[in-house]
């Protein structure tokens, strides 16, 4: 049954991609390099998936997961699965021997939060420190199975994630005191990176973005000043003030995007970027794309690419600065067509793409992540990615 629904997926793929060439009046050669063998690259280098887990418990839950943070557990020994790190270290060679050749790693944090689960206490200094050191542990292991490099993303939860309702706004001591916890974080592990001998860039907070509020009382290029969440906007841009006066900013790409589908939203996030960076911005930007109810993949890049190209400071070089696309649905033909030929279409640079472990045809209760590792790469490939 593994078997033939692998098979029936890549299937799909070259049939969704076949169809669609027929649509451009049987363009299939301007896709593919020879006869559909070989899809014509779409990215500058082959991509992967967000790693982040090691297992679940199969119940297909909203905390099916929670159990298997990879990098808060990568010194543990699991007591039915044995050590975790060689866990990863197999299902790192497996993945590697599918082609996969980059990985999204990340960790998720919060101010305290309960026992147990993925996330680590950022206010806990043992913590942090066993955080680091598994990340040197686990960037060893991604070196040795032969990964091209990494995206690390922080995923900050609740009352450390500026954009939830429970981080302190900017009244209150504790809102200064969030900040200097989160900072604290990024300067424990970015050290890490830098000594591990792997090529990596550091998203600085997931779909970490914030927008302006659109005010209507001010002219369209004056709006970026405004934000529409106070708290949040002040918060990333105190920490990237301070990240680029420590380490400078060749290796992040800031802020990662989650692409709207409400175009007044899209807008007022691309053009609040001037409020955040301050005239020295990121030389790469990440971004997450989903489909969502009115505009799919296609339409998302064409809209953000649009808006990065209209919005684009003296300097900025927004028009033409590469993306990486962080999140996409896993093992996806119709996500992994949309945005190829959107790729092309406006012949934006992408270096490369991690899925995400979310197969939106699987039946499962759990909106965030419905597959387990070692994970497949075979549809994106097809489709030149």
């Amino acid at each position: 049954m593994i078997l033939a629904h692998k098979l029936f997926r890549v299937a799909l793929a070259w049939l969704v991609l076949a169809g669609a060439a027929a649509a451009q009046g049987g363009a299939a050669d301007a896709l593919f390099s020879d006869g559909f063998e070989r899809a014509l690259p779409v990215a500058a280098g082959g991509g992967g998936v967000n790693y982040l887990w090691f297992g679940d418990d199969g119940q297909c839950r909203d905390d099916s997961r929670d159990r298997y943070g990879l990098l808060k557990r990568y010194h543990e020994t699991d007591a039915q699965l044995g050590p975790v790190r060689a866990i990863a270290q197999q299902q790192l060679t497996t993945m590697r021997a599918r082609g996969m050749r980059r990985l999204s790693l990340g960790v998720y944090f919060m101010h305290r939060p309960a026992p147990g689960g993925t996330l680590i206490d950022s206010s806990d200094p043992a913590q942090v420190a066993q955080t680091a050191a598994n990340l040197a542990a686990l960037l060893a292991d991604v070196k040795a199975a032969g990964f091209a490099s990494v995206l690390f993303r922080f995923f900050p939860t609740n009352n450390i994630n500026p954009s939830q309702p429970e981080f302190p706004g900017t009244g209150s001591a504790d809102h200064g005191l969030r900040v200097d916890e989160y900072w604290r974080l990024i300067q424990a592990l970015r050290p890490v990176l830098a000594a591990s001998g792997v090529n990596y860039r550091i998203d600085l907070m997931v779909e970490g973005a914030p927008r302006d509020s659109n005010n209507t009382l001010y002219p369209e290029n004056q709006r970026y000043k405004y934000p529409a969440s106070t708290k949040w906007s002040r918060a990333v841009r105190t920490l990237w003030q301070r990240y680029v006066a420590a380490f400078g900013r060749a290796d992040t790409v800031g802020f990662s995007f989650l692409v709207d589908q409400d175009n007044n939203r899209l807008r007022s996030r691309v053009r609040h970027m001037r409020y955040v960076y301050e005239d020295v911005y990121p030389q790469v930007f990440a971004m997450d794309f989903y489909a969502g109810s009115a505009w799919d993949e296609y339409d998302k890049f064409l809209k953000m690419d649009e808006h990065m190209r209209g919005q684009n400071p003296d300097g900025a070089n927004w028009d033409r600065a590469g993306w990486i696309i962080a999140e996409a649905y896993y093992e996806d033909p119709l996500s992994a067509d949309a945005l190829a030929r959107a790729i092309r279409a406006t012949g934006r640079s992408v270096f490369y793409l991690t899925q995400w472990p979310l197969d939106r045809a699987g039946q499962c209760g759990s909106p965030h992540v419905n597959v387990a590792p070692p994970y497949e790469w075979m549809v994106w490939s097809g489709h030149g990615f």
